[in-house]
């Protein structure tokens, strides 16, 4: 896609989306909003999303997090879906499921839900093999396990999966990490998550792959924060090649000259990642369907996952301010 167009859609698709959702929400969860459509390719349906926002008031009291900031996320991943009163309702069903598992109410079970398998027979073996997985993690790591962990245990949690070898393998890639000088902390217990995405077992080649395009984005003036680290796992699993990477970097660049990214950098490599990997499932025959589902689901855990951690803040800045 070429800069011209990826610049003109991102604009028109910002005000669209500011529009729907109202000036005073906070200006980082219009711009993530607005990226993954121009991302993907798909256009900002501002009427189905505001039914959407209408339809999870309606069926969600005063005190749920369907009434926080965290909701515009959520609502942009449902639009997607034909009938907006079943998606809110199937929502709803699925953080209950979660909340048998002993899953903690809040943002995160809710984004978490979005990734429950589809078939009902399946949904509450499921939600237990999230909730055996997020137990294991906690094991390695148990002050830094919380309830920002959700959503990648659910994405993770497979009822025929070995739990806790997917949790040792996880734990095994952020110890060879930190020998990287990968920083400590949340982002990376998420990076070394993404990593057991596609097999509970061990892969060699995976840590070598995300120091390769980390050194290599670097060195090339691209700025690479702890954010980002869920990123280089999505680009490591994908085996992106040089080419790949110089796609990135090169829109990178371009898209840092934006007058609507000036104040908000942070997003310009998440965009950047997000347009290279949909093209690449665009183009690429040797993908599978499987896979390239996958990207699509890792994309909207990473994108929901930045978007609540964004809503937090913003809550904290309030509260504090007030």
């Amino acid at each position: 896609m070429e800069f011209t167009i990826i610049e003109n859609q991102f604009t028109q698709t910002v005000e669209d989306v500011a529009k729907a959702v109202g000036w005073t929400v906070d200006r980082k969860i219009v711009l993530a909003i607005a990226s993954k459509y121009v991302a993907s390719g798909k256009t900002f349906d501002s009427v189905k999303y505001k039914e959407v926002l209408q339809e999870m008031k309606e069926q969600s009291s005063w005190a749920s997090p369907l009434r926080t900031a965290v909701r515009y996320s959520i609502a942009a991943n449902l639009m997607e879906q034909e009938d907006t009163e079943q998606a809110v309702k199937n929502l709803l069903s699925n953080v209950s499921i979660l909340k048998e598992s002993k899953f903690r109410g809040g943002n995160f079970i809710f984004i978490g839900a979005q990734f429950l398998t589809e078939v009902e027979s399946e949904k509450r073996a499921h939600a237990q093999a999230a909730r055996a997985l997020y137990e294991e993690i906690r094991k390695h790591h148990r002050f830094l396990t919380a309830n920002d962990d959700i959503p990648y245990a659910v994405l993770l949690g497979n009822a025929s999966d070995d739990v806790v070898l997917r949790a040792e393998t996880m734990n095994r890639y952020y110890k060879e990490l930190r020998t990287y000088n990968f920083n400590a902390g949340n982002e990376l217990q998420w990076l070394s998550q993404i990593l057991t995405f596609l097999s509970p077992q061990y892969d060699s080649k995976l840590v070598p792959n995300v120091v390769t395009i980390r050194d290599t984005l670097k060195k090339q003036d691209v700025k690479v924060k702890t954010m980002h680290y869920p990123l280089l796992g999505s680009l490591a699993i994908l085996e992106v090649n040089s080419a790949h990477l110089q796609q990135i970097v090169d829109l990178y660049h371009e898209l840092k000259g934006m007058k609507l990214l000036k104040w908000h950098r942070e997003f310009v490599l998440f965009m950047a990642i997000q347009i290279a990997m949909y093209d690449m499932a665009k183009v690429q025959q040797s993908l599978s369907m499987t896979i390239m589902s996958s990207i699509q689901l890792i994309i909207q855990a990473q994108q929901t996952a930045m978007l609540a951690a964004v809503s937090a803040a913003a809550a904290a800045s309030s509260s504090s301010s007030s």
